[in-house]
């Protein structure tokens, strides 16, 4: 099996991504997944809620992973003889939107998982000083983690990247203080002190 990083948002496909996809028998993936992929595909689409089987599928198989498999995707499920192609994911564009080298970030997820980790990682990364990517969930995004950090008596800039690599794309700057607002339910956050 492959497992195919599609990037996070249209035209973030590799060459390498891309050449999989095209000669692939049969693929896999979520409907935004197969969207993004769309314009290389040349075969049978089948779509997945349910990624906990991957290991059942067939093994000339090609799974479409938004973002970057290894960044809260489906790179988790790779057996020892998978190929796993990454793609350009959400803290590459984020990074490269506000110029922050990635080499000091700290990167968090809440998404798909209980929360509680992932403020406790949160409040352990700002309080050494490190600027924080977070891949939100419902119960944990940018009200919560902005009360969070007041508590603590920190104010720092909290950044917002909504749709990223999409037409509407929108990237916002505030602080703790005064968060910036979310307008869609795909959007990742950074916070800390490398964000100017």
């Amino acid at each position: 099996m492959k497992i195919v990083g599609v990037g996070v948002g249209p035209g973030m496909l590799t060459m390498e991504a891309a050449r999989a996809i095209e000669h692939a028998e049969v693929i896999y993936g979520s409907q935004r997944a197969i969207e993004l992929a769309a314009e290389h595909i040349c075969c049978e689409t089948k779509h997945i809620k349910d990624y906990s089987g991957l290991h059942e599928l067939p093994d000339y198989a090609v799974v479409l992973s938004t973002g970057d498999p290894n960044l809260s995707g489906l790179g988790k499920y790779a057996g020892s003889g998978d190929v796993v192609i990454p793609g350009i994911s959400s803290l590459q564009a984020a990074c490269a939107r506000l110029h922050i080298d990635q080499s000091g970030i700290v990167v968090i997820t809440a998404h798909g998982r209980d929360p509680a980790p992932a403020a406790g990682k949160l409040r352990s990364a700002i309080n050494l000083g490190f600027t924080v990517f977070l891949l939100p969930a419902y119960e944990f995004g940018v009200e919560q983690v902005a009360a969070m950090l007041s508590g603590m008596e920190i104010d720092v800039p909290v950044a917002v990247f909504e749709r990223l690599g999409y037409q509407d794309e929108r990237v916002e700057v505030g602080s703790v203080s005064e968060p910036p607002c979310v307008n869609s339910g795909l959007y990742c956050i950074m916070v800390g002190y490398a964000i100017v």
